[in-house]
Protein backbone atom coordinates (compact mmCIF):
# COMPACT_ATOMS: atom_id res chain seq x y z
CA UNK A 1 0.00 0.00 0.00
CA UNK A 2 2.83 2.42 0.84
CA UNK A 3 4.47 1.74 -2.53
CA UNK A 4 1.14 2.33 -4.31
CA UNK A 5 1.57 -0.51 -6.76
CA UNK A 6 0.03 -3.86 -7.67
CA UNK A 7 1.70 -6.70 -5.68
CA UNK A 8 4.44 -8.57 -7.50
CA UNK A 9 3.65 -12.13 -8.63
CA UNK A 10 -0.03 -11.74 -7.77
CA UNK A 11 -2.52 -12.90 -10.42
CA UNK A 12 -4.70 -10.42 -12.27
CA UNK A 13 -8.35 -11.44 -12.06
CA UNK A 14 -10.49 -11.77 -15.18
CA UNK A 15 -13.83 -10.00 -14.91
CA UNK A 16 -16.69 -11.87 -13.25
CA UNK A 17 -19.85 -12.09 -15.40
CA UNK A 18 -22.40 -9.80 -13.78
CA UNK A 19 -25.15 -12.24 -14.73
CA UNK A 20 -23.94 -14.62 -12.00
CA UNK A 21 -25.72 -12.24 -9.62
CA UNK A 22 -28.89 -11.74 -11.65
CA UNK A 23 -29.52 -14.82 -13.76
CA UNK A 24 -32.39 -17.13 -12.77
CA UNK A 25 -30.52 -19.88 -14.62
CA UNK A 26 -27.44 -19.48 -12.41
CA UNK A 27 -29.59 -19.21 -9.28
CA UNK A 28 -31.25 -22.51 -10.21
CA UNK A 29 -27.83 -24.10 -10.71
CA UNK A 30 -26.87 -23.01 -7.19
CA UNK A 31 -30.04 -24.56 -5.78
CA UNK A 32 -29.35 -27.82 -7.61
CA UNK A 33 -25.58 -28.18 -7.24
CA UNK A 34 -24.20 -25.77 -4.58
CA UNK A 35 -26.40 -25.77 -1.49
CA UNK A 36 -26.99 -29.56 -1.43
CA UNK A 37 -23.21 -30.21 -1.49
CA UNK A 38 -21.81 -27.86 1.16
CA UNK A 39 -21.62 -27.85 4.95
CA UNK A 40 -24.00 -25.21 6.33
CA UNK A 41 -23.79 -23.71 9.82
CA UNK A 42 -27.13 -23.92 11.65
CA UNK A 43 -26.45 -23.12 15.30
CA UNK A 44 -24.72 -23.93 18.56
CA UNK A 45 -24.81 -27.22 20.42
CA UNK A 46 -25.85 -25.33 23.57
CA UNK A 47 -29.17 -24.52 21.85
CA UNK A 48 -29.97 -28.23 22.13
CA UNK A 49 -29.23 -28.51 25.81
CA UNK A 50 -31.44 -31.50 26.69
CA UNK A 51 -32.80 -34.58 24.92
CA UNK A 52 -35.82 -33.65 22.84
CA UNK A 53 -34.69 -30.07 22.24
CA UNK A 54 -35.08 -29.26 18.55
CA UNK A 55 -34.88 -26.45 16.00
CA UNK A 56 -36.39 -26.32 12.52
CA UNK A 57 -34.93 -24.71 9.42
CA UNK A 58 -35.72 -24.06 5.78
CA UNK A 59 -32.48 -24.74 3.92
CA UNK A 60 -32.49 -24.41 0.13
CA UNK A 61 -36.31 -24.68 0.33
CA UNK A 62 -35.98 -27.99 2.21
CA UNK A 63 -37.58 -28.32 5.68
CA UNK A 64 -35.00 -29.61 8.19
CA UNK A 65 -35.17 -30.47 11.88
CA UNK A 66 -32.17 -30.85 14.19
CA UNK A 67 -32.84 -32.61 17.50
CA UNK A 68 -30.91 -33.84 20.54
CA UNK A 69 -31.47 -37.57 21.04
CA UNK A 70 -31.95 -39.42 24.28
CA UNK A 71 -28.37 -40.63 23.81
CA UNK A 72 -27.25 -36.94 23.76
CA UNK A 73 -26.35 -37.18 20.05
CA UNK A 74 -27.40 -34.33 17.75
CA UNK A 75 -29.11 -35.53 14.57
CA UNK A 76 -30.64 -33.81 11.54
CA UNK A 77 -33.57 -35.08 9.48
CA UNK A 78 -35.73 -33.98 6.61
CA UNK A 79 -38.65 -32.43 8.49
CA UNK A 80 -41.08 -34.60 6.53
CA UNK A 81 -43.48 -37.25 7.81
CA UNK A 82 -43.00 -40.55 5.97
CA UNK A 83 -46.74 -41.13 5.60
CA UNK A 84 -48.14 -38.42 3.35
CA UNK A 85 -45.29 -35.92 3.37
CA UNK A 86 -46.71 -33.50 5.91
CA UNK A 87 -44.26 -31.12 7.57
CA UNK A 88 -43.49 -32.84 10.85
CA UNK A 89 -42.36 -30.20 13.39
CA UNK A 90 -43.88 -26.80 12.64
CA UNK A 91 -42.56 -24.64 15.48
CA UNK A 92 -39.19 -22.87 15.08
CA UNK A 93 -37.92 -24.61 18.21
CA UNK A 94 -39.11 -26.56 21.21
CA UNK A 95 -38.71 -29.66 23.34
CA UNK A 96 -40.63 -32.91 22.85
CA UNK A 97 -40.33 -36.50 24.02
CA UNK A 98 -40.95 -37.67 20.45
CA UNK A 99 -41.51 -36.16 17.00
CA UNK A 100 -45.21 -36.40 16.18
CA UNK A 101 -47.00 -35.48 12.97
CA UNK A 102 -50.11 -33.44 13.68
CA UNK A 103 -51.85 -34.73 10.54
CA UNK A 104 -52.21 -38.48 11.23
CA UNK A 105 -50.24 -38.81 14.47
CA UNK A 106 -47.37 -40.86 13.03
CA UNK A 107 -44.79 -40.62 15.80
CA UNK A 108 -41.02 -40.94 15.61
CA UNK A 109 -38.36 -41.43 18.26
CA UNK A 110 -35.73 -38.72 18.68
CA UNK A 111 -33.33 -40.84 16.62
CA UNK A 112 -35.78 -40.89 13.70
CA UNK A 113 -37.24 -44.38 14.12
CA UNK A 114 -40.98 -44.73 13.50
CA UNK A 115 -42.57 -45.62 16.85
CA UNK A 116 -46.31 -45.43 16.37
CA UNK A 117 -48.85 -45.62 13.54
CA UNK A 118 -52.52 -45.21 14.48
CA UNK A 119 -54.51 -48.29 13.42
CA UNK A 120 -51.36 -49.88 12.07
CA UNK A 121 -53.43 -52.88 10.91
CA UNK A 122 -54.97 -50.65 8.22
CA UNK A 123 -51.67 -50.93 6.32
CA UNK A 124 -50.85 -54.20 4.55
CA UNK A 125 -47.52 -55.57 5.72
CA UNK A 126 -46.44 -52.37 7.49
CA UNK A 127 -42.79 -52.55 8.60
CA UNK A 128 -42.11 -49.53 10.78
CA UNK A 129 -38.36 -50.14 10.68
CA UNK A 130 -38.40 -49.17 7.00
CA UNK A 131 -40.33 -45.92 7.51
CA UNK A 132 -38.01 -43.86 9.66
CA UNK A 133 -37.20 -40.21 8.99
CA UNK A 134 -34.70 -39.50 6.24
CA UNK A 135 -31.41 -38.42 7.86
CA UNK A 136 -29.19 -35.48 6.90
CA UNK A 137 -25.48 -35.33 7.74
CA UNK A 138 -24.91 -33.44 11.01
CA UNK A 139 -21.42 -32.80 12.41
CA UNK A 140 -19.75 -30.38 14.79
CA UNK A 141 -16.61 -28.30 15.17
CA UNK A 142 -16.62 -27.80 18.92
CA UNK A 143 -20.07 -26.41 19.67
CA UNK A 144 -20.62 -25.19 16.09
CA UNK A 145 -23.25 -27.36 14.37
CA UNK A 146 -23.26 -27.91 10.59
CA UNK A 147 -25.49 -29.96 8.28
CA UNK A 148 -24.96 -31.30 4.76
CA UNK A 149 -27.52 -32.90 2.43
CA UNK A 150 -24.82 -34.81 0.52
CA UNK A 151 -24.33 -38.31 1.92
CA UNK A 152 -21.03 -38.55 0.00
CA UNK A 153 -19.62 -35.25 1.29
CA UNK A 154 -16.21 -35.22 2.95
CA UNK A 155 -16.29 -34.95 6.77
CA UNK A 156 -16.77 -31.46 8.18
CA UNK A 157 -13.22 -31.15 9.53
CA UNK A 158 -11.77 -32.06 6.14
CA UNK A 159 -14.13 -29.61 4.43
CA UNK A 160 -13.02 -26.77 6.72
CA UNK A 161 -9.38 -27.28 5.68
CA UNK A 162 -7.15 -24.89 7.70
CA UNK A 163 -9.97 -23.09 9.52
CA UNK A 164 -9.80 -25.23 12.71
CA UNK A 165 -6.06 -24.53 13.02
CA UNK A 166 -6.65 -20.80 12.63
CA UNK A 167 -9.27 -20.97 15.39
CA UNK A 168 -7.08 -22.95 17.79
CA UNK A 169 -7.22 -20.16 20.41
CA UNK A 170 -11.02 -19.93 20.34
CA UNK A 171 -12.87 -21.92 23.07
CA UNK A 172 -14.94 -23.73 20.46
CA UNK A 173 -16.46 -26.14 22.97
CA UNK A 174 -17.78 -23.33 25.14
CA UNK A 175 -19.79 -20.97 22.95
CA UNK A 176 -23.26 -19.77 23.98
CA UNK A 177 -25.92 -17.89 22.05
CA UNK A 178 -26.46 -14.34 23.30
CA UNK A 179 -28.89 -12.98 20.73
CA UNK A 180 -30.07 -13.87 17.23
CA UNK A 181 -31.83 -11.64 14.72
CA UNK A 182 -32.31 -11.48 10.96
CA UNK A 183 -33.22 -9.05 8.21
CA UNK A 184 -33.78 -9.14 4.46
CA UNK A 185 -32.12 -7.18 1.67
CA UNK A 186 -32.98 -6.74 -2.01
CA UNK A 187 -29.92 -8.19 -3.70
CA UNK A 188 -28.41 -11.54 -4.58
CA UNK A 189 -26.94 -13.50 -1.68
CA UNK A 190 -23.46 -13.31 -3.20
CA UNK A 191 -23.60 -9.50 -3.17
CA UNK A 192 -24.13 -9.62 0.60
CA UNK A 193 -21.49 -12.30 1.13
CA UNK A 194 -19.04 -10.26 -0.97
CA UNK A 195 -19.66 -7.29 1.29
CA UNK A 196 -18.38 -9.30 4.27
CA UNK A 197 -15.35 -10.54 2.31
CA UNK A 198 -13.52 -7.31 1.52
CA UNK A 199 -12.48 -4.13 3.31
CA UNK A 200 -12.06 -2.05 0.14
CA UNK A 201 -15.35 -0.30 0.96
CA UNK A 202 -14.70 0.31 4.67
CA UNK A 203 -13.24 3.82 4.41
CA UNK A 204 -16.16 5.07 2.34
CA UNK A 205 -19.21 3.21 3.61
CA UNK A 206 -18.11 3.06 7.27
CA UNK A 207 -16.38 6.42 7.65
CA UNK A 208 -18.00 7.10 11.01
CA UNK A 209 -18.03 3.56 12.42
CA UNK A 210 -15.57 0.82 11.45
CA UNK A 211 -13.05 3.20 9.91
CA UNK A 212 -12.73 4.91 13.27
CA UNK A 213 -11.34 1.76 14.90
CA UNK A 214 -9.53 -0.14 12.12
CA UNK A 215 -7.04 0.82 9.42
CA UNK A 216 -8.56 -0.85 6.36
CA UNK A 217 -5.39 -0.34 4.31
CA UNK A 218 -3.27 -2.38 6.71
CA UNK A 219 -4.35 -5.98 6.63
CA UNK A 220 -3.21 -9.56 6.18
CA UNK A 221 -5.23 -11.71 3.78
CA UNK A 222 -5.17 -15.48 3.31
CA UNK A 223 -7.07 -17.46 0.70
CA UNK A 224 -7.63 -20.97 2.09
CA UNK A 225 -8.35 -24.01 -0.03
CA UNK A 226 -12.01 -24.93 -0.24
CA UNK A 227 -13.28 -21.39 -0.78
CA UNK A 228 -12.56 -20.22 2.78
CA UNK A 229 -10.59 -17.09 3.66
CA UNK A 230 -9.05 -15.22 6.58
CA UNK A 231 -8.25 -11.58 7.18
CA UNK A 232 -6.83 -9.53 10.03
CA UNK A 233 -7.24 -5.75 9.77
CA UNK A 234 -4.97 -3.61 11.93
CA UNK A 235 -6.72 -1.63 14.63
CA UNK A 236 -6.05 2.08 15.13
CA UNK A 237 -5.54 1.38 18.81
CA UNK A 238 -5.94 -1.49 21.26
CA UNK A 239 -9.24 -3.28 20.73
CA UNK A 240 -10.67 -3.44 24.21
CA UNK A 241 -14.40 -2.87 23.73
CA UNK A 242 -17.27 -3.57 21.38
CA UNK A 243 -16.60 -5.85 18.41
CA UNK A 244 -12.90 -5.85 19.18
CA UNK A 245 -13.29 -6.73 22.83
CA UNK A 246 -10.37 -8.83 24.07
CA UNK A 247 -9.12 -9.61 27.52
CA UNK A 248 -5.58 -8.56 28.33
CA UNK A 249 -3.29 -11.48 29.13
CA UNK A 250 -1.87 -10.34 32.41
CA UNK A 251 1.40 -11.61 33.86
CA UNK A 252 -0.58 -12.55 36.96
CA UNK A 253 -2.95 -14.81 34.99
CA UNK A 254 -2.86 -18.50 35.75
CA UNK A 255 -2.13 -20.93 32.93
CA UNK A 256 -5.85 -21.72 32.69
CA UNK A 257 -6.74 -18.03 32.48
CA UNK A 258 -4.20 -17.39 29.75
CA UNK A 259 -5.34 -20.43 27.79
CA UNK A 260 -8.92 -19.16 27.91
CA UNK A 261 -8.05 -15.90 26.16
CA UNK A 262 -7.63 -15.37 22.46
CA UNK A 263 -4.27 -14.85 20.77
CA UNK A 264 -2.64 -11.43 21.15
CA UNK A 265 -3.46 -10.57 17.54
CA UNK A 266 -7.10 -10.25 18.65
CA UNK A 267 -6.15 -7.07 20.54
CA UNK A 268 -4.13 -5.54 17.70
CA UNK A 269 -6.46 -6.29 14.82
CA UNK A 270 -9.96 -7.36 13.84
CA UNK A 271 -9.97 -11.02 12.76
CA UNK A 272 -12.59 -12.26 10.32
CA UNK A 273 -13.06 -15.57 8.53
CA UNK A 274 -15.30 -16.53 5.63
CA UNK A 275 -16.41 -20.16 5.69
CA UNK A 276 -17.60 -21.28 2.27
CA UNK A 277 -20.21 -20.74 1.02
CA UNK A 278 -22.20 -18.30 3.19
CA UNK A 279 -20.76 -17.77 6.68
CA UNK A 280 -18.66 -14.99 8.20
CA UNK A 281 -17.01 -15.24 11.62
CA UNK A 282 -15.55 -11.89 12.87
CA UNK A 283 -13.93 -13.41 15.95
CA UNK A 284 -13.29 -11.46 19.12
CA UNK A 285 -13.20 -12.25 22.79
CA UNK A 286 -16.27 -11.95 24.96
CA UNK A 287 -18.92 -11.32 22.26
CA UNK A 288 -18.90 -11.63 18.46
CA UNK A 289 -21.36 -12.31 15.62
CA UNK A 290 -21.68 -15.23 13.26
CA UNK A 291 -23.23 -13.92 10.04
CA UNK A 292 -25.08 -16.23 7.64
CA UNK A 293 -26.40 -15.16 4.24
CA UNK A 294 -29.28 -17.21 2.82
CA UNK A 295 -30.85 -16.87 -0.64
CA UNK A 296 -34.58 -16.17 -0.84
CA UNK A 297 -34.74 -15.48 -4.57
CA UNK A 298 -32.25 -14.41 -7.18
CA UNK A 299 -32.68 -10.80 -6.05
CA UNK A 300 -33.49 -11.11 -2.36
CA UNK A 301 -31.52 -12.49 0.60
CA UNK A 302 -31.89 -13.08 4.32
CA UNK A 303 -29.06 -12.25 6.70
CA UNK A 304 -29.08 -14.11 10.03
CA UNK A 305 -26.83 -12.83 12.80
CA UNK A 306 -26.07 -14.96 15.86
CA UNK A 307 -24.13 -13.13 18.57
CA UNK A 308 -22.21 -15.62 20.69
CA UNK A 309 -19.98 -15.48 23.74
CA UNK A 310 -17.96 -17.98 25.69
CA UNK A 311 -19.81 -19.68 28.49
CA UNK A 312 -17.17 -18.56 30.96
CA UNK A 313 -17.52 -14.89 30.03
CA UNK A 314 -18.67 -12.61 32.81
CA UNK A 315 -21.82 -10.63 32.08
CA UNK A 316 -21.15 -7.03 31.10
CA UNK A 317 -24.47 -5.54 30.02
CA UNK A 318 -22.94 -2.21 29.01
CA UNK A 319 -20.40 -3.91 26.75
CA UNK A 320 -23.12 -6.18 25.35
CA UNK A 321 -25.28 -3.19 24.46
CA UNK A 322 -22.36 -1.21 23.05
CA UNK A 323 -21.32 -4.14 20.85
CA UNK A 324 -24.83 -4.67 19.47
CA UNK A 325 -25.33 -0.94 18.91
CA UNK A 326 -22.03 -0.69 17.06
CA UNK A 327 -22.86 -3.72 14.89
CA UNK A 328 -26.33 -2.45 14.07
CA UNK A 329 -24.86 0.92 13.08
CA UNK A 330 -22.38 -0.40 10.55
CA UNK A 331 -24.62 -3.19 9.21
CA UNK A 332 -27.16 -0.47 8.52
CA UNK A 333 -24.52 1.34 6.48
CA UNK A 334 -23.90 -1.84 4.48
CA UNK A 335 -27.61 -2.26 3.81
CA UNK A 336 -27.85 1.29 2.55
CA UNK A 337 -24.91 0.65 0.21
CA UNK A 338 -26.45 -2.59 -1.05
CA UNK A 339 -29.92 -1.09 -1.56
CA UNK A 340 -30.88 -1.02 -5.21
CA UNK A 341 -27.90 -3.17 -6.25
CA UNK A 342 -30.00 -5.94 -7.76
CA UNK A 343 -32.07 -3.54 -9.82
CA UNK A 344 -28.93 -1.78 -11.02
CA UNK A 345 -27.13 -5.04 -11.84
CA UNK A 346 -30.00 -6.71 -13.65
CA UNK A 347 -30.97 -4.14 -16.27
CA UNK A 348 -28.01 -4.04 -18.62
CA UNK A 349 -26.02 -1.31 -16.91
CA UNK A 350 -22.98 -3.53 -16.36
CA UNK A 351 -21.77 -6.64 -18.19
CA UNK A 352 -18.87 -7.77 -16.03
CA UNK A 353 -17.26 -7.02 -12.67
CA UNK A 354 -13.55 -6.11 -12.37
CA UNK A 355 -11.81 -6.94 -9.09
CA UNK A 356 -8.72 -5.45 -7.49
CA UNK A 357 -6.22 -7.58 -5.58
CA UNK A 358 -7.75 -6.65 -2.21
CA UNK A 359 -11.03 -8.15 -3.44
CA UNK A 360 -9.32 -11.50 -3.95
CA UNK A 361 -11.74 -13.33 -1.65
CA UNK A 362 -14.57 -12.55 -4.07
CA UNK A 363 -12.85 -14.27 -6.98
CA UNK A 364 -11.81 -17.12 -4.73
CA UNK A 365 -15.47 -17.53 -3.68
CA UNK A 366 -16.83 -17.45 -7.22
CA UNK A 367 -14.21 -19.87 -8.49
CA UNK A 368 -15.01 -22.35 -5.72
CA UNK A 369 -18.73 -22.11 -6.52
CA UNK A 370 -17.97 -23.35 -10.05
CA UNK A 371 -15.75 -26.12 -8.68
CA UNK A 372 -18.42 -27.38 -6.27
CA UNK A 373 -21.23 -27.14 -8.82
CA UNK A 374 -19.05 -28.76 -11.51
CA UNK A 375 -17.62 -26.60 -14.26
CA UNK A 376 -19.36 -28.84 -16.78
CA UNK A 377 -22.71 -27.66 -15.37
CA UNK A 378 -21.96 -23.93 -15.70
CA UNK A 379 -22.62 -22.28 -19.09
CA UNK A 380 -19.52 -20.59 -20.55
CA UNK A 381 -21.17 -17.17 -20.48
CA UNK A 382 -21.73 -17.48 -16.71
CA UNK A 383 -18.50 -19.20 -15.68
CA UNK A 384 -15.44 -17.57 -14.12
CA UNK A 385 -12.07 -18.18 -15.74
CA UNK A 386 -9.98 -20.57 -13.60
CA UNK A 387 -7.02 -18.79 -11.99
CA UNK A 388 -4.11 -20.34 -10.10
CA UNK A 389 -4.63 -18.63 -6.76
CA UNK A 390 -1.93 -18.17 -4.07
CA UNK A 391 -3.41 -20.19 -1.23
CA UNK A 392 -2.17 -19.86 2.33
CA UNK A 393 0.44 -22.42 3.36
CA UNK A 394 -0.13 -23.40 6.97
CA UNK A 395 2.93 -24.24 9.01
CA UNK A 396 3.04 -27.63 10.67
CA UNK A 397 2.91 -27.38 14.50
CA UNK A 398 6.29 -27.72 16.20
Amino acid sequence: MRERRFPENFPAFPDIPAARYTSEEFFDLEKKFLWPRTWLFVGLASEFAEPGTYRTYMLNESPVVVVRGKDEVLRAFHNTCQHRGSMLMKQPEGKERALRCAYHCWTYDLDGKLLFVPDEHYFAGMDKSERGLKPIRCEQLGSLVFVNFDTAAVPLLEYLADIPALWADLPLDDLRLHKRFSFEVDCNWKCVQDNFAENYHAKYVHENTIDKVIDSKTSALQMIRGGHSAIVIKSRGELTSGMGAAFFKSETDSEEQRAAKLAEISRSGQRSYNVFPNATFPLAEYLFPIVMVWPISVGRSRVEVSFVKTGASETNEQLDNDTLTFFEAFIGEDLEALAGMHQALSHGGIDSIPLCWSEQFLYHHEQEIDVVMGRENVPDALAVVPVDLPYAQMEEPA
